[in-house]
């Protein structure tokens, strides 16, 4: 049971249909595949890039978090996929590439109106900058090549990038939509915990990904949670530890939304928390090692003690936000946070009038602020109320006992 890290092999537990849909959705399109810090995303791509021999293709999952120009980006898809490799895959997987190829041609791909001018929709007489070159050479290379390209956190590196060069941002982008448009076998996978469409809409670039098919990750099903809930707590050590349909749906009860993480975090708590109880009183201990409900709640209270599983989520909105609307931001999330049932639009206006008198200003920014805290997973959607709450059970109680406004 990872904690932290991706789950590859045994620890990679659940989301099969995300993973038939993934695999179906990629024989005609590229995918932008969105979702939430602590979502599972990397773990689900690294599945991909196991299974993707079997289905014909060359698999790299690529971080790109770490890049802030056109130029190493291009660079480390050409290091990703040298030419030896490739050559060696389409000796070793014949059978299954020419499945792939005969997939992906039922599937008809017209070129884009500007797919002329040396592959970056640019005018005549324009002269190419020296990435640019290297990227219509990788273009060249590999767009006709059975390659899985898994990019994560690519909105990451394109914040940086814009922030850094605002041009060269978009010509990346537009560079890449004209390769997803040309034909050819290879397919991007585009993903990263900032929500890349509000992102792309801030900077006036929405059009630039949207023939990307879109697919969300959502959190698991509470059938799936409850199944992972059993198979880890008979698997996590030398114990089979017994746990109850009450206990667990308890447990469900306190994470709220059901994320991966924090499923395997209160799981891993609850164990450590279960034996200190049997080993503080051993007489009233049963002969099978099992979890109750109290050891939940010490779980629960133990895992918001620990700052470090929470702070990236405040250090990311004191990263974007500039400081006026950072303090904004934090006085909206600390009244959300002290209504478990969340706050209707109009009771956040009321509670924010003194940081905001103007009203018209003031639903603005409530709205801008609610777009991105949705899209990176702090809250959820306004429901048929308009009412809004935190997404994350345990996110939303360590934000209440941190945050006095």
């Amino acid at each position: 049971m990872k904690l932290g890290s991706p789950a590859t092999g045994n620890d990679f537990f659940g989301r099969e249909q995300e993973l038939r849909d993934l695999w179906r959705y990629l024989e005609s399109d590229h995918i932008r595949f969105p979702g939430v810090r602590r979502l599972g995303k990397t773990s689900i791509l690294k599945r991909l890039e196991a299974d993707a021999a079997e289905h014909g293709l060359l698999a790299k999952w690529v971080d790109v978090s770490n890049i802030d120009s056109a130029k190493g980006f291009v660079a480390l898809l050409e290091q990703a996929f040298p030419e030896n490799t490739i050559k060696r895959f389409l000796s070793d997987k014949t059978k299954q590439v020419a499945d792939w190829f005969k997939i992906i041609r039922k599937v008809e791909v017209t070129l884009p109106d500007e797919a002329g001018g040396g592959g970056f929709g640019i005018e005549l007489g324009e002269v190419l900058l020296e990435w640019q070159h290297a990227a219509n050479h990788l273009h060249h290379r590999l767009s006709n090549q059975p390659l899985l390209i898994l990019l994560d956190e690519f909105p990451v590196m394109l914040e940086k990038l814009i922030q850094r060069n605002r041009q060269e941002a978009e010509q990346l982008l537009t560079w890449l939509r004209i390769w997803r448009q040309s034909q050819g076998a290879c397919r991007f996978v585009f993903t990263g915990s900032i929500g890349l469409q509000s992102l792309l809409e801030r900077h006036r670039l929405g059009e630039t990904m949207n023939d990307c098919f879109a697919y969300p990750l959502g959190p698991y099903k509470p059938s799936e949670a409850r199944d992972l809930w059993k198979y880890f707590a008979q698997n996590a050590d030398e114990n089979t530890w017994q746990v109850t349909d009450l206990v667990i749906d308890h447990a469900l009860s306190r994470v709220g939304w059901l994320s991966p993480y924090f499923l395997c975090l209160l799981l891993d708590e609850s164990i450590r928390a279960a034996r200190e109880r049997q080993e503080e009183w051993p007489s009233k201990a049963s002969g099978a090692a099992s979890i109750e409900v109290e050891d939940v709640d010490d779980a629960y209270e133990q895992l918001l003690a620990e700052r470090s599983r929470f702070h990236h989520w405040e250090k990311r909105l004191k990263d974007a936000l500039a400081p006026a609307e950072l303090d904004f931001c934090l006085s909206l999330l600390t009244h959300l946070s002290r209504k478990p049932e969340g706050l209707t639009l109009n009771q956040l206006s009321s509670r924010l009038a003194k940081r905001e008198p103007d009203p018209d200003c003031r639903a603005q920014r409530i709205q801008e602020l609610l777009v991105r805290l949705t899209d990176e997973g702090y809250t959820s959607s306004p429901d048929s109320n308009k009412r809004v709450q935190f997404l994350s059970f345990p996110l939303r109680d360590w934000w209440n006992r941190n945050h006095v406004r």
